[in-house]
């Protein structure tokens, strides 16, 4: 069985080009499945093991996004393993995923985003200009925290004004940015090596999506900035936000995004009740 998770790992890292990170979390998603069904080979495995295993997760008080992520894991696998001609039933295949209660992401308004960018300019610190651009990509590109932790000095293009992002799935898309961000980044790799990070963490390896993570938090705390829910992905969600504000429409928003299917987009956005009182009023008749 552990030949079969490795030979799927070495695809998903070669093939797929997934990013440690994803691959770190397939590997552990297998291997509490592993350790559960204690069978000795995936082809004695039928669905009720399956449905065992979710019960277990619930149980162990697993959300429903968990489990969901965590029986896509074994879906992926066990497609690989069909694919490849390793087994001869797939247990996974008709299985439900656990249904998930979307929930209205937490977003930032302009002035709040100014206010975030002031309290990193008043940062003493030595990896203050660091910091302070780590967050202006995220305000002004709105890529997701695993596209920017793993960027290069050779993925900029400062005279063309673009980035070369790593998407889900290993895909790469050339996203346009503005000449003030493309000199800023200018300046963060003129000293670089084409295939070295873009951003160090204090060990002088590549920064982490936690340390990132944490940087975000500790800046919206000094900011005064406290919303349920409020993470790095709240400052994506701003990025769809505001250019739906400003005008742009949700294909171009979804291109920019990197989102596989319009109606992902559509989830990012958010109705502003008061605007909407105002402007229903527009149907009045005086």
């Amino acid at each position: 069985m552990q030949k079969y998770i490795k030979q799927y790992l070495d695809y998903l890292r070669i093939e797929k080009v997934l990013s440690e990170r994803t691959i770190e979390i397939y590997t552990r998603d297998l291997s509490e499945f592993v350790k559960f069904i204690k069978k000795s080979s995936f082809n004695k495995l039928a669905r009720a093991h399956i449905r065992e295993f979710l019960c277990f997760l619930a149980e162990k008080n697993n959300q429903p996004i968990t489990r969901r992520r965590k029986l896509t894991s074994l879906k992926n696998f066990f497609q690989f393993l069909e694919s490849e001609n390793l087994i001869k039933n797939n247990p996974v295949k008709n299985i439900a995923m656990p249904k998930v209660k979307e929930k209205e992401p937490s977003y930032l308004t302009e002035a709040e985003l100014k206010k975030l960018i002031g309290i990193i300019k008043k940062d003493k610190s030595k990896h203050q200009k660091r910091n302070e651009l780590i967050v202006t990509i995220f305000i002004e590109t709105g890529i997701r925290i695993s596209e920017l932790v793993n960027l290069d000095a050779g993925d900029i293009d400062a005279k063309a004004k673009t980035i070369i992002i790593k998407r889900k799935g290993g895909q790469k898309q050339s996203i346009p940015i503005n000449a003030k961000l493309a000199r800023k980044i200018k300046q963060a790799y003129k000293n670089k090596e084409m295939d070295e990070p873009l951003f160090f963490s204090s060990f002088k390896k590549r920064i982490t999506q936690r340390r990132v993570g944490m940087l975000i938090q500790k800046y919206l705390k000094l900011a005064g900035i406290k919303k349920p829910n409020i993470s790095v992905h709240s400052i994506r969600h701003s990025f769809c936000s505001r250019l739906l504000e400003k005008g742009v429409n949700l294909k171009t928003i979804q291109i920019l995004a990197g989102h596989k299917n319009i109606s992902t987009t559509e989830r990012y956005l958010h109705i502003d009740k008061s605007k909407l009182r105002k402007e229903v009023r527009l149907a009045e008749i005086n």
